[in-house]
């Protein structure tokens, strides 16, 4: 599991527990400078250097990339995290219809071959855009997406294609910015007309009110509060927490060697919580029933990012 970014004594707490590898992002404010600070500072107390994963997102919409305004970019992360080389650089593309796609990526793999970049990644692609710059030659080391039990766009091919390339999926959201757990788990009450009522969920951040809009897609409060309660008797069986359960189903797709999620580090409450992960094996009565609420399911629908990108 990869941890993102936040502040420093989080990441110490983290990096104490042995969850080393961080994820972040060009565009994610001072965050770069957050995690070259720790680096420095972890490297001096005598450790060995953790794992910093960025993204090179560049504003096509504004500019025209050559070969040395993605160097520049690199460049720049390079100095803010405080490291001679970037551990993976993970590009994303806005526009599948703006020119240049390919290229940018190309670029990035001749800075990979200069040794500034150690692997080249990418976030939010579709099958057919990894399919194109892989196929130009490019190394791609991995592909961060959302995933979860209520977005499951990556198995429409996504997953398979990486799997047949040798490609890791690093997926995010797959607890759902926390409407995967424990704290909204309940049983309804009966509405004056028979209907089920459930206490309210409260929207206060903007990640929760992306994943809502996700649930929403999935098929709204019912299917999700009838995935709670499956959820919630699969980690009971296993004296786990439900957070467990849904990253654990992520983790297992396919080969279960492929997908490797990205949890927050919002609060070190949850560092030994997500560490039991590792030891939990969900078996085939787990996957059956869990499966059977997801057979309900009306969506997402389609490839990866694609109704954020309006496709």
């Amino acid at each position: 599991m990869l941890v993102c970014w936040c502040f420093q004594g989080k990441l110490w707490s983290h990096a104490e527990a042995g969850l080393t590898t961080f994820d972040t992002a060009d565009i994610y404010g001072p965050s770069e400078g957050i995690l070259g600070t720790f680096q420095q500072a972890w490297r001096e107390g005598g450790n060995e250097p953790v794992q910093i994963i960025t993204k090179y997102v560049p504003n096509i919409f504004n500019s025209r990339l050559t070969p040395a305004s993605v160097e520049a970019a690199v460049k720049k992360s390079i100095n803010n995290l405080k490291v001679s080389r970037l551990d993976l650089v993970q590009m994303h593309w806005w526009d599948y219809n703006i020119p240049g796609m390919v290229d940018a990526a190309k670029c990035l793999a001749d800075l990979q071959a200069q040794g500034l970049i150690n692997q080249v990644g990418l976030t939010n692609m579709n099958v057919d855009s990894v399919s194109q710059i892989v196929d130009a030659g490019v190394p791609v080391a991995s592909n961060q997406v959302q995933f979860s039990l209520l977005d499951r766009r990556p198995l429409n091919g996504m997953l398979q294609c990486c799997q047949a390339r040798g490609i890791k999926l690093l997926s995010y959201g797959s607890v759902a910015g926390g409407l995967l757990s424990d704290k909204y788990v309940q049983e309804p009450k009966k509405g004056l007309f028979g209907q089920s009522k459930y206490s309210p969920v409260d929207l206060n951040t903007s990640s929760l009110k992306m994943y809502w809009n996700v649930a929403k897609q999935f098929g709204g409060q019912e299917p999700w509060r009838e995935l709670l309660q499956v959820l919630h008797g699969v980690a009971q069986k296993h004296n786990v927490s439900v957070a467990n359960v849904a990253l654990k189903w992520v983790m297992q797709q396919e080969d279960g060697k492929t997908v490797y999620p990205i949890v927050g580090l919002r609060s070190t409450a949850h560092i030994a919580d997500n560490l039991r992960v590792l030891q939990l094996q969900l078996d085939a009565s787990d996957l059956a029933a869990i499966d059977e609420v997801l057979q309900k399911a009306q969506g997402p629908k389609g490839d990866i990012y694609s109704f954020e990108r309006g496709m």
